[in-house]
């Protein structure tokens, strides 16, 4: 059997698409927890059944991965399958998508930097250009 340049393609295919697909599941992992904080927000309604957190999860305190005894993450799967409706449309469409959430961020950016203006103390600027006292050696 001679070894190829084919397999070695084939090879290097195979690991890009599995790494992107570890780092979409991280992302669309955390997403599911800001969709299930969302719904909390909203709707008072305690969403922590089986169905909406991860079966394994890291422990911060203990390094460590433990499991959770729950099923399945199925906001996760829903945006998973939500992202990959909107890439299967078209390249035009993914692109106005990311315009809108680029959009909602800055929004909220500057709604959290206006809100917080008000908290702002103008006397640490008081002088804004401390005074000169020549050089120091």
């Amino acid at each position: 059997m001679s070894f190829s340049i084919e397999y070695f393609a084939f090879f290097v295919g195979w690991l890009s698409t599995l790494l992107y697909q570890l780092a979409a599941s991280t992302v669309v992992a955390r997403w599911s927890d800001y969709v299930v904080h969302f719904i909390d927000l909203i709707s008072n309604h305690n969403s922590t059944s089986r169905l909406v957190e991860a079966p394994i999860a890291w422990s911060e305190d203990s390094v460590t991965f433990y499991v959770t005894g729950q099923v399945i993450n199925l906001p996760s799967i829903a945006i998973t399958i939500a992202i990959t409706i909107v890439l299967i449309i078209g390249i035009r469409e993914t692109a106005i998508v990311n315009l809108i959430f680029v959009v909602i961020k800055i929004i909220i950016l500057l709604i959290f930097i206006f809100t917080c203006c008000v908290y702002v103390n103008r006397k640490n600027y008081d002088p804004f250009f401390p005074p000169n006292e020549g050089i120091i050696i």
